[in-house]
């Protein structure tokens, strides 16, 4: 049993790179959606006024300040958004709502410093700068009346204060006046001498006051607002920049999403990582299966079979001889590794026997070698025919017999004492014994047929087995006791092998292969009598000669005498 490995770095980025086009086009959909919301934002000015604020008489130390000094600039900052200030820079810009300026002025207060940046964004460079004019002036106007009215507020108690010691002066005038002389105009004479020095001190005060408001400066404007020359907003490369970093890892995660929710087979690291199933042989997708039949020796898809065949030579040793090569769901995939396996064991010297034991594919091992489908496996099993006469030489490949899957191979199913007796028949005649199963999705038989063997190969081809069926058929292939040596990955396009039935319901029919005068037999398996011996038929003009049959053991023995059929009983035929 595979068990997956941790993951690298160089792991991600294969998966990144098999999903190149997404992130690529994720990427490039967020750089497309950057270029238009900054195609469809309004353009936004703004401009910046510095305003130095001085300390007035109403200012006080305020404790636990941001900013040392004797002005809070965070209360002044507030201030200058308040209603009292947009109100009069909307009177002063003839602007019909202070909330709105409200919301596109902006302040900032410079760390240790009493400077407030007093900004104002405007759809034109012209109304941006002048919205900051108006505020700074409006913001300096309020701080001005506020500090001013703070004094004149002192200085009217004061004169206050003032005209009422000058009433008690005047009394104490007048009652000295009506006085001769005595204790008691001495005691007036010290009242007024008082009154008067009040007096006095409150004129100093009151005039130290004035002299204070006539000099009172509440701030001034130390860098005026320019007109921009370009908007703040939007910003093109800060969008982009927004957009890119949106969308690289956006694209990572599909890509991650697409690698881990994938339904079927892709890659040779989805039946590691996914299916835990070792990989024997991954034909790629540059390789074309121009026709129906199996690779060159010296081809890239013949390189691959070449390199598996050591690989299975070297894990079978002495009495094991019986591979099964069984398919996940229906198609060709099972009958193209079962060939082309076959064949590459044939061309190291070795005697190999290839059985057709699928009736189902539209392409088995027979359509590959160009040999006859019947006499076949399935005629062996229902008695009809001895198995030496079913193996057939293949063309171009002496030391390579062919077992096709018979005439009523869709009648009945193989037995677990007919499977075990013909590959223990099979594994004399020669080195190697190659088994074409049918699917483990829609099928037990491989799994019979798998028991009896020395060793399974799963033939999966990418883009069309699902992870699910796979792993499904690695686990029923687990099941028994024989070895799982591996998956062979095959690339989606078979070319004219195809069209096949895809799994789900949809069946793609190719073109009947059959002789022009063999019927179909669809005769129950159990309704035929048993034919000890069968007579060949000579071979057609259209069709290749068959090779004389290959005995069974080594001791070469001459084959039966053949046998006319009985009267009545209809030739064989091959399958669809």
């Amino acid at each position: 049993m595979r068990t997956p490995a941790a993951r690298t770095l160089a792991d991600y980025g294969i998966i990144a790179r098999r999903s190149w086009w997404l992130i690529v086009g994720t990427v490039a959909a967020a750089l497309a959606a950057g270029i238009c919301y900054t195609a469809a934002t309004d353009e936004v000015y703004e401009s910046t006024a510095s305003v130095l604020v001085m300390p007035t008489a109403t200012d006080t130390d305020v404790a636990g300040a941001r900013t040392s000094g004797q002005v809070n600039l965070d209360t002044e900052a507030q201030i200058v958004k308040s209603t009292e200030v947009a109100q009069a820079a909307a009177e002063r810009l003839g602007a019909p709502s202070a909330d709105e300026l409200s919301e596109q002025v902006s302040v900032a207060v410079p760390p240790n410093t009493s400077v407030l940046k007093i900004s104002f964004r405007a759809d034109d460079p012209e109304t941006a700068q002048a919205g900051t004019i108006a505020f700074s002036e409006a913001y300096l106007a309020h701080r001005m009346a506020a500090a001013t009215a703070s004094i004149e507020g002192a200085i009217t108690a004061e004169q206050t204060g003032l005209d009422a010691i000058n009433t008690e002066i005047d009394g104490v005038e007048d009652e000295l006046d009506s006085l001769d002389g005595g204790d008691d105009s001495a005691a007036l004479e010290s009242s007024l001498d008082n009154l008067n020095r009040q007096a006095g001190e409150v004129e100093s005060t009151i005039a130290a006051m004035e002299a204070e408001l006539s000099a009172t400066t509440p701030g001034r404007i130390i860098n005026q607002p320019p007109a921009p020359e370009s908007p703040i907003s939007p910003n093109p490369l800060f969008n982009l920049a927004a957009a890119l970093g949106a969308g690289l890892p956006l694209g990572l995660m599909l890509a991650w999403a697409r690698h881990r929710l994938a339904r079927r087979v892709r890659y040779p690291a989805d039946l590691v990582d996914r299916c835990e199933l070792d990989v024997l042989g991954s034909v790629p997708k540059s390789v074309k299966f121009q026709r129906r039949e199996v690779f060159g020796a010296y081809s890239p898809g013949g390189r691959v079979f070449s390199q598996m065949r050591n690989v299975i030579a070297s894990q079978l040793t002495g009495d094991q001889r019986v591979v099964v090569v069984a398919g996940v769901a229906p198609g060709p995939a099972a009958s193209v590794v079962a060939a082309n396996l076959a064949t590459a064991m044939a061309r190291a010297g070795d005697r190999v026997t290839a059985v057709a034991a699928d009736p189902s594919t539209t392409v088995g091992l027979p359509e590959l070698f160009g040999t006859a489908s019947v006499p076949g496996l399935a005629d062996v099993w229902s008695g009809r025919v001895d198995l030496s006469e079913t193996m057939q030489a293949a063309p171009r490949q002496p030391s390579l017999s062919v077992v096709g899957p018979g005439a009523a191979a869709r009648a009945a199913g193989p037995t677990s004492e007919a499977a075990a007796e013909t590959f223990a028949k099979l594994a004399e005649a020669g080195r190697f014994v190659v088994v074409d199963a049918p699917p483990l999705s829609c099928s037990a038989d491989a799994q019979l047929l798998a028991a009896h063997a020395d060793a399974v190969i799963l033939a999966v081809q990418s883009q069309r087995d699902s992870v699910s069926e796979t792993s499904a058929a690695a686990v029923a292939m687990r099941q028994i006791d024989t070895p799982l040596l591996g998956a062979v990955l095959l690339p989606n396009a078979l070319g004219p092998m195809n069209n096949a039935p895809m799994p789900g319901g949809q069946v793609r029919e190719l073109p009947r292969s059959r002789r022009p005068d063999a019927p179909a037999d669809e005769t129950p398996t159990d309704s035929l009598d048993v034919v000890e011996e069968a007579e060949h038929e000579p071979p057609r003009r259209d069709e290749p000669a068959e090779a004389p049959p290959l005995p069974i053991n080594d001791s070469q023995a001459p084959p039966k005498a053949a046998r006319k059929p009985s009267p009545g009983r209809q030739p064989a035929a091959e399958t669809r």
